[in-house]
């Protein structure tokens, strides 16, 4: 019964993100919470996001854009050593906060100039998002506000966001893996999962080209917000 319900779960949180961008990892990690050992969570939910967002980025290659996602992979990289060494000894509890604070900011701060281009700020972000995810999980709602300010298309937004996270969630997975995480006691839920969440991708994609373009940006701000204030207010209750 566990496992048919996390698959569901997986399939409805993949379809929300390739239709919105966001919202479906922070959904499937908050449900996994409730029916897995805490130390399988974010490891099988980073198999669960990596086909999610692999699938996503695959149904619509061409809207990427790879002047983002080069450095931000190169950040990734380095990010995964720091954030390795770190995931042993480091206390996370408080990590939500400051993370959900500083979403809003960038999600509702006055832009200076429509193309404002901060020099390696999607490298920056590649490398805290690798360390990050190793202790929150669910860290797509932080590449979002820069992805806004960068002048996307809605699906450009979309999918370029979910070849990031198809790297941060890569390195997650086998960073895990060195340090003995034994994936294959949970092969079967996460082959369920993997099929559930490529079928929610392809459902989205289709579905979002219905959602006109105005309408996608405001309830992507809002979804963007209500998420940071979700992970703020757990973290302090």
């Amino acid at each position: 019964m566990t496992t048919t319900f996390l698959i569901t779960a997986a399939f409805f949180s993949s379809t929300l993100t390739a239709i919105l961008g966001v919202g479906g990892g922070m959904l499937l990690i908050s449900v996994m919470a409730v029916a897995m050992p805490p130390a399988a969570i974010v490891p099988v939910h980073g198999v669960a996001q990596l086909a999610s967002n692999a699938s996503r980025g695959l149904f619509a290659l061409k809207e990427i854009r790879w002047q983002i996602f080069w450095p931000f992979l190169v950040g990734c990289l380095l990010g995964a050593v720091v954030g390795s060494g770190l995931l042993i000894r480091f206390p996370a509890e408080f990590l939500p906060v400051p993370l959900g604070l500083f979403i809003l900011v960038m999600t509702w701060m006055p832009q200076i100039r429509q193309k404002f281009w901060l020099p390696g700020r999607f490298f920056s972000l590649g490398l805290v998002q690798a360390v990050l995810t190793l202790f929150v999980g669910a860290t797509g709602p932080l590449n979002m506000p820069f992805l806004l300010r960068a002048g996307l298309s809605r699906d450009q937004l979309v999918v370029t966001g979910s070849a990031l996270m198809t790297i941060v969630h890569l390195i997650k997975i086998v960073t895990f893996g060195l340090l003995g995480f034994a994936f294959g006691t949970h092969l079967l839920l996460m082959a369920g999962m993997v099929i559930a969440v490529v079928a929610g991708s392809y459902a989205g994609t289709c579905l979002r080209q219905h959602v006109p373009e105005e309408l996608f940006r405001k309830i992507f701000k809002v979804l963007i917000t209500l998420l940071a204030l979700r992970m703020i207010f757990k973290a302090l209750v």
